[in-house]
Protein backbone atom coordinates (compact mmCIF):
# COMPACT_ATOMS: atom_id res chain seq x y z
CA UNK A 1 0.00 0.00 0.00
CA UNK A 2 1.42 3.37 -1.02
CA UNK A 3 1.98 5.82 1.83
CA UNK A 4 4.16 8.53 0.27
CA UNK A 5 5.04 10.20 -3.02
CA UNK A 6 8.32 12.07 -3.41
CA UNK A 7 8.74 14.59 -6.22
CA UNK A 8 11.69 16.23 -7.89
CA UNK A 9 11.10 19.99 -8.15
CA UNK A 10 12.35 21.54 -11.40
CA UNK A 11 10.98 19.86 -14.50
CA UNK A 12 8.61 17.71 -12.46
CA UNK A 13 6.47 20.05 -10.37
CA UNK A 14 7.69 23.37 -11.76
CA UNK A 15 7.99 24.38 -15.38
CA UNK A 16 11.31 26.13 -14.90
CA UNK A 17 13.30 25.13 -17.99
CA UNK A 18 13.15 28.54 -19.71
CA UNK A 19 14.03 30.34 -16.47
CA UNK A 20 16.96 28.07 -15.59
CA UNK A 21 18.45 28.13 -19.08
CA UNK A 22 18.08 31.92 -19.38
CA UNK A 23 19.78 32.48 -16.02
CA UNK A 24 22.56 29.98 -16.82
CA UNK A 25 23.27 31.58 -20.19
CA UNK A 26 23.20 35.11 -18.74
CA UNK A 27 25.61 34.15 -15.94
CA UNK A 28 28.08 32.70 -18.45
CA UNK A 29 27.88 35.81 -20.61
CA UNK A 30 28.36 38.12 -17.63
CA UNK A 31 31.13 36.25 -15.82
CA UNK A 32 32.89 34.28 -18.55
CA UNK A 33 32.29 36.70 -21.40
CA UNK A 34 30.89 34.01 -23.67
CA UNK A 35 27.71 32.24 -24.64
CA UNK A 36 27.62 28.63 -23.41
CA UNK A 37 26.93 25.93 -25.97
CA UNK A 38 23.64 24.03 -25.84
CA UNK A 39 25.64 21.03 -24.67
CA UNK A 40 27.12 23.02 -21.75
CA UNK A 41 23.69 24.27 -20.72
CA UNK A 42 22.16 20.78 -20.66
CA UNK A 43 25.14 18.53 -19.88
CA UNK A 44 24.79 18.38 -16.10
CA UNK A 45 21.08 19.16 -15.90
CA UNK A 46 19.67 18.29 -12.48
CA UNK A 47 22.94 18.62 -10.61
CA UNK A 48 23.36 21.36 -8.01
CA UNK A 49 24.11 24.72 -9.62
CA UNK A 50 27.60 25.01 -8.12
CA UNK A 51 28.54 21.61 -9.59
CA UNK A 52 27.26 22.66 -13.01
CA UNK A 53 29.31 25.84 -12.95
CA UNK A 54 32.39 24.10 -11.53
CA UNK A 55 32.51 21.99 -14.69
CA UNK A 56 32.76 25.19 -16.77
CA UNK A 57 34.99 27.39 -14.62
CA UNK A 58 36.05 25.94 -11.25
CA UNK A 59 37.70 29.22 -10.22
CA UNK A 60 34.60 31.34 -10.97
CA UNK A 61 31.80 29.35 -9.32
CA UNK A 62 30.86 31.97 -6.73
CA UNK A 63 30.62 34.73 -9.34
CA UNK A 64 28.63 32.51 -11.70
CA UNK A 65 26.17 31.50 -8.98
CA UNK A 66 25.73 35.15 -7.98
CA UNK A 67 25.04 36.26 -11.54
CA UNK A 68 22.67 33.33 -12.09
CA UNK A 69 20.75 34.16 -8.91
CA UNK A 70 20.27 37.80 -9.91
CA UNK A 71 18.84 36.87 -13.33
CA UNK A 72 16.74 34.04 -11.89
CA UNK A 73 15.14 36.33 -9.31
CA UNK A 74 14.48 39.10 -11.82
CA UNK A 75 12.73 36.75 -14.26
CA UNK A 76 11.03 34.26 -11.91
CA UNK A 77 7.70 36.09 -11.67
CA UNK A 78 7.33 35.95 -15.46
CA UNK A 79 8.75 32.50 -16.17
CA UNK A 80 8.26 30.18 -13.17
CA UNK A 81 5.02 28.26 -12.74
CA UNK A 82 3.75 24.82 -11.78
CA UNK A 83 3.05 22.47 -14.66
CA UNK A 84 -0.67 22.36 -15.56
CA UNK A 85 -2.52 19.94 -13.33
CA UNK A 86 0.17 19.75 -10.64
CA UNK A 87 -1.74 21.59 -7.88
CA UNK A 88 -4.84 19.44 -8.47
CA UNK A 89 -2.72 16.26 -8.52
CA UNK A 90 -1.09 17.16 -5.20
CA UNK A 91 -4.49 17.89 -3.68
CA UNK A 92 -5.86 14.52 -4.86
CA UNK A 93 -2.87 12.66 -3.43
CA UNK A 94 -3.21 14.47 -0.10
CA UNK A 95 -6.97 13.79 -0.05
CA UNK A 96 -6.13 10.10 -0.50
CA UNK A 97 -4.05 10.28 2.70
CA UNK A 98 -0.61 10.16 1.08
CA UNK A 99 2.32 12.05 2.55
CA UNK A 100 4.18 14.24 0.05
CA UNK A 101 7.79 15.38 -0.15
CA UNK A 102 10.07 17.28 -2.50
CA UNK A 103 13.57 15.92 -3.18
CA UNK A 104 15.63 18.49 -5.08
CA UNK A 105 19.22 19.34 -5.93
CA UNK A 106 18.39 23.01 -5.33
CA UNK A 107 19.53 24.79 -2.19
CA UNK A 108 16.91 24.77 0.57
CA UNK A 109 16.21 28.52 0.56
CA UNK A 110 15.69 28.48 -3.23
CA UNK A 111 13.45 25.39 -3.15
CA UNK A 112 11.25 26.82 -0.38
CA UNK A 113 11.08 30.19 -2.12
CA UNK A 114 10.04 28.65 -5.45
CA UNK A 115 7.46 26.34 -3.87
CA UNK A 116 5.96 29.30 -2.00
CA UNK A 117 6.09 31.51 -5.10
CA UNK A 118 4.06 28.90 -7.01
CA UNK A 119 1.58 28.31 -4.16
CA UNK A 120 2.70 24.72 -3.53
CA UNK A 121 4.73 24.86 -0.30
CA UNK A 122 1.89 24.06 2.10
CA UNK A 123 1.13 20.81 0.26
CA UNK A 124 4.37 19.10 1.38
CA UNK A 125 5.24 17.35 4.61
CA UNK A 126 8.98 17.45 3.85
CA UNK A 127 11.42 19.22 1.56
CA UNK A 128 14.90 17.74 1.14
CA UNK A 129 17.39 20.01 -0.62
CA UNK A 130 21.02 19.68 -1.66
CA UNK A 131 22.43 20.48 1.76
CA UNK A 132 20.12 18.08 3.62
CA UNK A 133 21.87 14.82 2.72
CA UNK A 134 25.50 13.67 2.51
CA UNK A 135 25.30 13.21 -1.28
CA UNK A 136 22.96 14.52 -3.99
CA UNK A 137 20.96 12.58 -6.55
CA UNK A 138 21.64 10.09 -8.14
CA UNK A 139 22.82 8.90 -4.71
CA UNK A 140 19.94 7.52 -2.63
CA UNK A 141 20.75 9.80 0.34
CA UNK A 142 18.24 12.61 -0.35
CA UNK A 143 15.45 10.12 -1.05
CA UNK A 144 16.27 8.28 2.17
CA UNK A 145 16.27 11.59 4.07
CA UNK A 146 12.78 12.38 2.76
CA UNK A 147 11.54 8.91 3.69
CA UNK A 148 12.93 9.40 7.19
CA UNK A 149 11.25 12.82 7.47
CA UNK A 150 7.96 11.25 6.35
CA UNK A 151 8.46 8.26 8.65
CA UNK A 152 7.69 5.77 5.91
CA UNK A 153 9.38 2.88 4.17
CA UNK A 154 10.81 2.93 0.65
CA UNK A 155 8.71 -0.04 -0.44
CA UNK A 156 5.56 1.98 0.30
CA UNK A 157 6.73 5.03 -1.62
CA UNK A 158 7.14 6.40 -5.12
CA UNK A 159 9.81 8.77 -6.44
CA UNK A 160 8.67 10.95 -9.37
CA UNK A 161 11.20 12.83 -11.48
CA UNK A 162 11.99 14.07 -14.96
CA UNK A 163 15.68 13.16 -15.05
CA UNK A 164 17.54 9.87 -15.06
CA UNK A 165 19.24 10.88 -11.80
CA UNK A 166 15.81 11.13 -10.08
CA UNK A 167 14.92 7.62 -11.17
CA UNK A 168 18.36 6.29 -10.20
CA UNK A 169 18.10 7.87 -6.74
CA UNK A 170 14.64 6.43 -6.16
CA UNK A 171 15.66 2.97 -7.29
CA UNK A 172 18.84 3.04 -5.20
CA UNK A 173 16.77 3.99 -2.15
CA UNK A 174 14.30 1.17 -2.84
CA UNK A 175 11.25 3.17 -3.92
CA UNK A 176 9.17 2.55 -6.98
CA UNK A 177 9.72 5.24 -9.62
CA UNK A 178 7.76 7.26 -12.15
CA UNK A 179 9.33 9.19 -15.02
CA UNK A 180 7.75 12.64 -15.38
CA UNK A 181 7.97 12.80 -19.15
CA UNK A 182 6.11 16.12 -19.30
CA UNK A 183 9.22 17.90 -17.97
CA UNK A 184 12.03 15.92 -19.56
CA UNK A 185 13.81 17.53 -22.49
CA UNK A 186 15.20 14.15 -23.53
CA UNK A 187 12.87 11.21 -23.01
Amino acid sequence: MTRAVLFDLDGTLLDSFALITAAFRAACREVLGREPSAHEVLERWGQPLAMRFAALAPDRVESLVGAYSRVYEAAAAALLRPFPGVPALLDRLADAGLRLAVVTSKRRHAALRDLARCGLLDRFHAVVASEDAPAVKPAPDPVRAALSDLRTEAVRSWMVGDAALDIAAGRAAGTRTIGALWGARDR
